[in-house]
């Protein structure tokens, strides 16, 4: 699948519907919703770096205009960018970026079982740069925090913003996403890294049957209750799997609510002892710690979005600018993944790269269409959209 045909999945119906039910375009007659999609988008796909002065050029560029081919603006300055980000109505960026992983969940289907990963990341900004955000105080106090959390099955499927300091802790970012998600999926099981420690919040994902992967310290307290399931020990491509068995974890007020799963191993690359917890019981030991390496996916997701579509560096510093990129990233993101699972590509930079090339492609061969052959005709439209 190329790269028009999965632009398919984004409709300009789409774009245009959501317009009228957001009432996005209600306060602006340049900066309109799809057009401030389009070029962010634009911008986060085709170049490595993005500020509000190269957007603004970007703004102004051949390609974008054919991009943007209603348009007959063809200046906007960078001022307007930000301060229009500032006021935006968030609710269309949000609204386009669900129905997006809804289409292109369903063209993509699922690699790996049912599982999805959740995990956060965190950008921090100087506190002079950022209106919003916490600050954990000590060697830190010049920095403002925001925590991301997304949940990420093949593409990220759903994302919290949070800039309060409460969610600084794992044990609340990750276990009200974790509940937030599992409204719309229950059935799907949770992969998580160590961030949650709360015996309760195991507890609690049990009760609501809420199936979850997790690892735990490995001298945490446990009691055994079963014998060990395992006759002998298991070997997989990375560990050595040597018990099986399920019994309670303990808390301050004591042992928790209830049974949990303890699968123990040892790592063969470095010898390393690793405790993971479930409380599946319908699938095999090594099938339990193949989700949790399953794992990694979304580590590669935050590297990817950081390093290559420039997700660490916030054109604005509002939180409704914030939402507003963290929406049309996710997009961008989403398009790429697509694309390099579609056509079963590997790595990210190159796939990026060659995505953008392709991209542009289609938009010189449209251009071409509307010269009817004639580049001389090109200096006319671009005369005829600045007047």
């Amino acid at each position: 699948m190329n790269v028009k045909e999965i632009l398919t999945l984004i409709p300009s119906s789409i774009l245009e519907d959501l317009a009228i039910e957001t009432q996005v375009n209600y306060y602006s007659k340049k900066l309109q919703g799809e057009v401030v999609f389009k070029l962010l988008l634009h911008c986060i796909i085709s170049h490595k770096e993005n500020s509000l002065r190269s957007i603004e050029s970007a703004y102004e560029s051949l390609v974008f205009q054919a991009l943007n081919s209603n348009s007959k603006h063809s200046k906007v300055r960078y001022s307007s960018i930000s301060e229009r980000l500032s006021v935006i109505n968030v609710d269309y960026f949000e609204k386009l970026y669900l129905t997006c992983v809804s289409s292109y969940k369903n063209v993509l289907g699922k690699d790996y079982n049912d599982i999805i990963r959740f995990d956060s990341t965190i950008v921090s900004l100087s506190t002079l740069l950022l209106d919003v955000g916490y600050c954990l105080g000590g060697d830190n106090s010049h920095l403002n925090q925001l925590k991301f959390t997304f949940g990420y099955s093949d593409i990220p499927e759903f994302v919290n913003f949070y800039s309060d300091k409460k969610y600084n802790s794992e044990n609340v970012a990750l276990k009200e996403s974790i509940y937030k998600h599992s409204a719309q999926e229950k059935e799907l099981i949770r992969v998580f890294d160590r961030g949650i420690t709360s015996r309760k919040t195991f507890d609690e994902l049990t009760e609501n049957s809420i199936n979850f992967v997790t690892r735990i310290n490995a001298t945490a307290k446990y009691k055994q209750i079963t014998s060990n399931s395992l006759t002998q020990s298991l070997r997989t491509d990375t560990l050595v799997i040597i018990s099986d068995s399920w019994g309670y974890l303990y808390r301050t007020e004591g042992k928790s609510k209830f049974k949990i799963r303890r699968i123990e191993a040892f790592r063969i690359e470095d010898d390393e002892r690793l405790v993971f917890i479930t409380n599946i019981n319908n699938a095999n030991a090594e099938e339990i710690t193949e989700y949790y390496k399953r794992r990694w996916d979304i580590e590669l997701f935050f590297k990817f979005i950081k390093q290559h579509l420039n997700f660490s560096h916030l054109i604005n510093r509002s939180e409704n600018g914030i939402k507003v990129i963290l929406y049309i990233t996710m997009i961008a993101a989403i398009l790429i993944l697509a694309y390099k699972k579609i056509n079963r590509l590997k790595g990210f930079k190159i796939v990026k790269q060659t995505f953008s090339q392709e991209l542009e492609k289609e938009i010189v061969k449209d251009l071409i269409l509307i010269c009817g052959g004639d580049p001389d005709k090109l200096d006319e439209i671009i005369k005829n959209n600045s007047s």
